[in-house]
C-alpha cells in the first residue's frame, strides 16, 4: 500500500482510539490538544493555535472546542487568553493519567528508538512537501 494509506489508517484508527478512551470524560482528541497546549505554555491565544489543527476541524467547530471547556468551567479567557481554571487542572491532570495509558497502549512493542525514527521519517516528509514542522 502507498504510504498515504498508512498515514490516513493511523489518523483515522488513532482518532477512534482516542476519542472513545476520553468519552467517559466527554471530550475528544481536540479538545485533549488545546488543554495540552494550555497545559504546556499555561496559556494560548486560539488564534494562534488553530493553525496546528485547522486541517481536522473548521472555524466553527473550534469555536465549540473552546466553548465547550469554558462551559465546562475548565478554561477562561483572560486578557486575549485561555488558562485553566483550578478545576481544568484537576481535570487535565485526570485526563494525562489516561492519555499516558492510551500512549503506551498505541506504542506497545515499539521503541522510544523506533518513535523518534518515525517522527523524523514524517518531517522529512514534510519539509520534502514543502510543508512546516
Amino acid at each position: 500500500m502507498p504510504i498515504g494509506w498508512y498515514l490516513r489508517e493511523v489518523d483515522s484508527l488513532l482518532t477512534k482510539f482516542v476519542n472513545q478512551a476520553f468519552e467517559s470524560f466527554g471530550i475528544n482528541r481536540y479538545h485533549w490538544q488545546i488543554m495540552k497546549n494550555i497545559d504546556t505554555h499555561e496559556k494560548i491565544c486560539k488564534d494562534l493555535f488553530y493553525h496546528q489543527v485547522h486541517r481536522f476541524v473548521n472555524e466553527s467547530e473550534y469555536e465549540s472546542l473552546f466553548q465547550e471547556l469554558v462551559s465546562r468551567n475548565w478554561i477562561v479567557l483572560k486578557e486575549g487568553k485561555y488558562w485553566f481554571t483550578p478545576e481544568g487542572k484537576d481535570a487535565f491532570a485526570q485526563i494525562s493519567t489516561l492519555q499516558e495509558a492510551n500512549r503506551d497502549a498505541i506504542t506497545k512493542g515499539t521503541t522510544e528508538e523506533e518513535y523518534l525514527n518515525t517522527i523524523r521519517f514524517l518531517e522529512k516528509l514534510i519539509v520534502n512537501l514543502g510543508g512546516n514542522v
